[in-house]
């Protein structure tokens, strides 16, 4: 009986990412699955009665990459709001704003994200006095890029609820400075509403696919998981999403008896996100020594270290994955301290628990993490964006500190599971591998084939789908991401120039720039 293959592939370099058939030239897919893989003769026979046939022209094929650690559906939401990224002068963030006032209503937030005072000559945080120069009716509120930090103006502080002894408010003379760090429970007054978080997944996927991503961990805010299920119900997903519930919603799963890696081929349950510390870039990472460019302050610990070793108890006992952002060093600390003192350390391994960004992680407690099965989920493309000698971490860490950050070499050679992602900051792993294996210091750097598994089969690992995609063969998901070059033969330093040209999730064309 002939089988009719839903998409074949051919004229291909095809790197599989499986050990027993590294390279082939070409692919067949029915039913979402890959059906058979291998040269273009083993191919042919199936040819003949094919839906539909695509010649690659000779490009590389890679297995879709997997992003381990995304804001996907807030990135979509955002994409309607003020885009301020890489805007390199305050006054051209500002003007930016100013120019988008038009489209929003007389007491409509307008809403921005994206700045980063760091690529400004003046590296100070937009405040409510810059803002104030924009509009002093209207409430304005921009996220810096991290997401850890908001500027509101005069108007926006009025109209959000918040103590005014609240941590996390910055002031001077005792007023607030309208710089807002890490206050979640103020930030989620800004949060969308079902129907726009419903666009905003279906406007993530699409980013997703442009950047041949086939499968985001999303880290979403409380309420996104219903409007994501509503999305995948009305056929609108393009992408395969992993979603991380935050930690405060861990008891509802435990109520209906939901676990990890529960869920269908394009949607599943991911673990639970807890925040140890904030970020770098707003000095409320969790620091054992104080910022260089801020004596006196070590960061904050956003979760008392009490409540945060129940809260991994209480995820063990009921085989939930843990998902926690840490990345100073004493936050670190705390994280792999709390799962030393339990007495079950196989369930641990078996859980797959994880460490989010690990920045600041040393070769020590690599060792420990390691020795428990702990997964490090880390960002290449943040040394890009900050790790380059006189770049912000620079300024924030002194040159000492950032020489021991980001140390992928050191954590592979000591036997780690290394899954990478973007947090969106930018978007995009081919520029996340090139940071990885173009570095400024050797501690850093990894070979590409290393760097695209962590993209992989290392992600797929850490949501418990390694059996279904990250590499490909016979009977696994035809997710794959096609090339403009073959970054396996470039040097190192071109590939961050490298554009994906075609996306496939399942066998179906999400994306392509190709002409066909």
């Amino acid at each position: 009986m002939r089988i009719e293959a839903d998409l074949i592939v051919y004229n291909a370099k095809i790197v599989t990412m499986d050990p027993a058939k590294p390279m082939a030239s070409a692919l067949a897919v029915k039913s979402y699955k890959v059906l058979a893989i291998g040269s273009e003769e083993e191919i042919a026979e199936l040819a003949t009665d094919a839906k539909r046939v695509v010649d690659l022209g000779g490009k590389t094929v890679v297995p879709g990459f997997i992003d381990a650690h995304t804001h996907l559906t807030s990135a979509g939401i955002r994409s309607k709001h003020v885009d301020l990224m890489g805007i390199k002068s305050r006054a051209g963030a500002l003007e930016k704003v100013r120019a988008a006032l038009k489209n929003y209503g007389p007491d409509e937030w307008v809403r921005g994200h994206g700045w980063d005072e760091s690529l400004w000559g003046e590296k100070e945080y937009l405040t409510a006095k810059d803002l104030d120069d924009i509009s002093r009716e209207q409430p304005i509120a921009l996220y810096r890029i991290d997401g850890h930090l908001l500027s509101v103006n005069t108007p926006g502080l009025a109209k959000l609820k918040f103590s005014p002894e609240h941590e996390g408010v910055e002031r001077f003379r005792g007023k607030p400075t309208g710089v807002l760090k890490d206050m979640e429970d103020v930030f989620k007054q800004l949060r969308a509403g079902p129907e726009e978080t419903l666009e905003g997944v279906e406007a993530g996927n699409k980013i997703a696919n442009m950047h041949g991503i086939t499968a985001a961990v999303d880290n979403v805010s409380a309420g996104y998981l219903r409007q994501i299920r509503v999305a995948e119900r009305e056929g609108r997903l393009s992408t395969r999403m992993i979603v991380n519930p935050p930690a405060e919603q861990m008891k509802y799963l435990i109520e209906i008896g939901l676990s990890s890696g529960m869920g269908s081929p394009l949607l599943r349950i991911g673990g639970v996100k807890s925040y140890l510390d904030g970020s770098i870039g707003a000095r409320t990472a969790y620091l054992s020594e104080d910022y260089s460019d801020d004596k006196g302050n070590k960061g904050r610990l956003l979760i008392p270290e009490r409540t945060f070793r129940r809260f991994v108890r209480t995820a063990v006992e009921n085989g939930i994955q843990t998902v926690n952002h840490a990345i100073g060093d004493a936050a670190l600390e705390i994280v792999i301290s709390a799962f030393e003192d339990i007495a079950d350390n196989t369930l641990v391994r078996e859980q797959r628990h994880r460490i989010e960004h690990a920045e600041m992680i040393s070769e020590d407690q690599i060792r420990r993490a390691v020795s428990l099965g702990l997964i490090l989920s880390m960002q290449p493309n943040f040394i890009g964006e900050w790790g380059l000698r006189g770049g912000m971490y620079y300024d924030r860490l002194g040159k000492e500190r950032v020489e021991t950050m980001h140390m992928f070499r050191v954590a592979l050679d000591n036997g780690a599971h290394i899954c990478f992602g973007s947090d969106g900051m930018p978007y995009g792993p081919l520029y996340g591998i090139w940071c990885a294996t173009d570095p400024p210091f050797p501690e850093m750097q990894m070979t590409v084939e290393e760097a695209l598994r962590c993209y992989t089969m290392e992600s797929a690992y850490s949501v418990f789908m390694e059996n279904n995609i990250g590499s490909l063969r016979e009977g696994k998901r035809a997710d794959l991401t096609v090339l403009s070059d073959n970054i396996l033969e470039i040097p190192n330093s071109r590939i961050k120039d490298v554009t994906v040209d075609m996306t496939i999730v399942g066998g179906i064309v999400e994306y392509s720039a190709l002409a066909e």
